[in-house]
């Protein structure tokens, strides 16, 4: 049976403790071209279902519709992600997605759906800065030209030998979902294909 717990808490720890501030200089002293910060606590609900789980998520979310194929829907501070054809991740609010995960599975109960808890195998970049397509670029096959990947749009592939998915949240700002366990080689890997630009990650 669903949980109806209305406790509100932080999710789990961040996915890269200890990882202090550090910057690499822009060689020609412009500012960093490449600026990485983790989002912390982000709240990530794995859910899958046919157009059935539509009603139960514009009730828990705002969403009302399910985003197209490589697109993805905002309402406030939530993402609703399109994975593939029946497969969607929602990004919520530091600590509602326990909340929002037992209300779903309540709407869901009497379809063929499912929603998973994935907070903490899930770690969230926010990478911009004017560099940010050139460096993704040296790691990663998609076509990252701001006309054929647009804002609003998303994928998943690989960066370099890490899983990803990207999001275009802006012209120059992408969301980074990764697994948890890769976080760190994420971070070291565009720290060093960033060196040409500058690089700034923040904790």
């Amino acid at each position: 049976m669903a949980s109806t717990s209305t406790q509100s808490r932080l999710p789990g720890r961040n996915a890269l403790p200890g990882r202090n501030n550090s910057t690499t200089n822009h060689p020609g002293g412009d500012k960093p071209g490449l600026i990485i910060e983790e989002r912390k606590h982000l709240g990530k609900l794995n859910i899958r279902g046919d157009s059935a789980i539509l009603t139960g998520i514009t009730a828990q979310t705002g969403c009302k519709a399910l985003p197209e194929n490589n697109r993805f829907v905002t309402v406030g501070d939530r993402h609703l992600v399109w994975l593939g054809p029946d497969e969607y991740l929602l990004l919520c609010e530091a600590g509602r997605e326990e909340d929002i995960l037992g209300r779903l599975l309540l709407d869901f109960d009497s379809i063929h759906a499912a929603a998973t808890n994935v907070t903490d195998s899930l770690c969230a970049l926010d990478i911009r800065g004017s560099a940010v397509r050139q460096v993704l670029a040296k790691g990663c096959v998609l076509d990252l030209h701001p006309r054929v990947f647009a804002t609003g749009q998303c994928a998943q592939t690989y960066l370099s030998h890490a899983a990803v998915t990207l999001l275009a949240t802006d012209a120059n700002r992408f969301l980074l979902v990764c697994r948890t366990s890769f976080a760190s080689y994420v971070v070291d890997w565009l720290e060093d294909a960033g060196l040409e630009f500058g690089t700034s990650f923040r904790a």
